[in-house]
């Protein structure tokens, strides 16, 4: 009976030591500060991995590029991936890049304008988001620069930053004209017919004539959209674009070209002395040429249909042997650290809305509006040929800046967009 009694004892405490032995498939880890037991996130567990290898192209500026390498270290290290980060040269456009997508050639990881990313998405080029990457973008990212991602209901490339088109303006120069800056189509209306009557500088304002997103976002101003089109056209003409582009017909001799001639820096001179009251810039410019005697300007509306807002987004090929890996380093870039960074070192805006809801603890300029952040987006056609109009749109508003087409003719060439 002793012995039977042994057999069961030993068989017990055969039983504790295995529990109490620590699993190898555990995730649980103890908590210094509260002595509790919790999970370790799962991004802990994928660095330990080290997913490979991946190759990642973007087109950049030399400056902007230098600085993306800094932070790829950082993180390729963190995660253990091996990232082969190369710049396309300035002059190849995204037809030679989808080429080589097409060849098989291609990168795992694309960095592309927002705009091109349906395009690339409708040509098979990209995988959607859903299948490499696990974070949330519906909600936490602003809608401005998500809704130009998406197409055919799904999403197809992750927001990296925010380049929105501002107004900066002299502000003394407006007050010596006895006016404001506009908050509405009938002050746009106000100041240019006033101005016309009886000009005060030799120039009202400057815009980039080649610039179709500018010249857009000038439109949307001088027609105070300030809700999308029911139309699926960016462009159909309305009583209001109508009266818009007769002003800015009348108003041709006292517009500048901001990049004429290579004449950039000596317009923001004349911009700070209040020789050009007002231009219609990207903040990443405004940003660089920041002076006490201007302000900036963002129209703070429902829609983001006021000003154009750009920016670029990473993307996977559909061709891509490690998506796993590409996910990983996508998500990672675009984390609030990396964000932040990516903002203090190139002043490139995060598209993360939380960043914005403590902006001041972010650094973030005091100009931004509540709808920047909680706006509904650019409305924008549901189809994928929207760079094929935008550039016809280009080449339409440039001829009539300089003047080789009429307002009717202008209007006329926009319906058929």
């Amino acid at each position: 009976m002793k012995r039977k009694n042994h057999w069961v004892l030993f068989a017990i405490l055969l039983l504790a030591l295995i529990n109490l032995s620590p699993s190898e498939t555990s995730t649980l880890m103890k908590s210094e500060d509260q002595g509790e037991r919790e999970p370790i996130t799962p991004q802990n567990l994928e660095k330990e991995k080290a997913p490979g290898k991946i190759s990642v192209a973007v087109q950049l500026p030399e400056s902007d590029f230098s600085r993306l390498q800094q932070l790829n270290e950082e993180v390729a290290d963190e995660y253990h991936i091996e990232v082969e980060l190369s710049n396309l040269i300035a002059g190849k456009d995204y037809s030679t890049v989808r080429q080589e997508l097409e060849l098989g050639d291609s990168p795992d990881v694309l960095l592309l304008d927002n705009i091109w990313v349906r395009k690339f998405a409708a040509g098979g080029y990209l995988l959607p988001t859903e299948s490499y990457y696990s974070g949330s973008l519906t909600g936490e990212v602003l809608s401005a620069s998500l809704s130009q991602n998406e197409w055919n209901g799904y999403v197809w490339a992750v927001p990296m930053d925010a380049d929105p088109y501002v107004w900066v303006y002299h502000s003394n120069k407006l007050k010596e004209m006895g006016t404001e800056f506009p908050s509405s189509a009938n002050g746009w209306q106000e100041l240019i017919s006033t101005f016309i009557k009886q000009p005060t500088s030799p120039f009202l304002f400057a815009l980039d004539f080649n610039d179709p997103y500018a010249a857009m976002s000038l439109m949307w101003q001088l027609t105070g959209q300030s809700k999308p089109p029911v139309s699926a056209s960016l462009f159909k003409t309305t009583g209001e674009l109508e009266a818009a582009v007769q002003q800015l017909d009348a108003l041709r001799p006292f517009l500048k070209d901001f990049r004429e001639s290579g004449e950039e820096e000596q317009t923001w001179s004349r911009l700070y002395s209040g020789e050009i009251p007002l231009a219609l810039v990207r903040w990443s410019d405004a940003n660089r040429h920041q002076n006490p005697n201007i302000l900036i300007k963002y129209p703070d509306l429902e829609y983001s249909a006021g000003m154009w807002v750009e920016g670029r987004s990473f993307a996977v090929s559909a061709r891509s042997n490690n998506k796993e890996a590409a996910g990983l380093w996508i998500s990672a870039m675009t984390s609030q650290l990396q964000q932040r960074r990516w903002y203090e070192l190139t002043g490139h805006l995060p598209v993360l809305k939380t960043m914005y809801y403590q902006a001041s603890r972010n650094g973030l300029p005091s100009w931004i509006p509540a709808s920047l952040v909680n706006g509904k987006g650019i409305p924008m056609p549901v189809g994928s040929g929207i760079p094929n109009l935008i550039e016809k749109y280009a080449a339409l508003s440039s001829t009539f800046f300089y003047g080789k087409l009429n307002s009717k003719s202008y209007l006329n060439e926009l319906n058929q967009l």
